[in-house]
């Protein structure tokens, strides 16, 4: 007997929109759209049994504790990925990491307030895209990048 398991619910907030992905289909078009020229610089996504929300007063605040959070500069094809999971057993807090370090990727950036990735985290946005695909898959830190220790700030 063969048992299949249902396709998670991914949730994309890009620029402070919510975005569900329900069916491969849905993610690869999800994982399209955060790559893509028309969207903020940073977006959030996170895998869970049921989609993400909140409200505008804060009375509904649903998420799971782990998140894929990406940067990207989508005009020049580079991006970066910042990985939390409390208590995960292979990391808390990672960024990706490039053993490359490319000097002439861009800057990318990590909080609106003025932090930055560092430059090891740049990845080829072709990188970013599969990270994506593959943490929507799986929930989990994705293993087709490298990775980094992060900072809490």
């Amino acid at each position: 007997m063969t048992t299949t398991t249902p396709f998670p619910v991914v949730t994309g907030i890009l620029g402070g929109e919510f975005r569900y992905a329900y069916t491969p289909a849905e993610l690869d078009d999800l994982t399209k759209r955060i790559a893509s020229p028309n969207y903020h610089l940073i977006s959030q996504v996170y895998v869970w049994d049921r989609p993400c929300r909140e409200n505008d007063d804060g009375s509904i605040h649903e998420f799971p504790r782990g998140r894929l959070m990406v940067s990207v500069n989508p005009f020049l094809g580079w991006g970066a990925l910042h990985y939390m999971h409390p208590g995960a057993p292979n990391g808390a807090l990672v960024y990706s990491y490039n053993p490359d370090e490319p000097n002439h990727a861009p800057s990318l950036v990590l909080d609106p307030e003025g932090l930055d990735f560092p430059h090891t985290s740049s990845l080829p946005l072709e990188d970013v895209r599969t990270a994506v695909t593959e943490y929507g898959r799986t929930g989990t830190r994705p293993e087709c990048v490298r990775w980094q220790p992060g900072q809490w700030y």
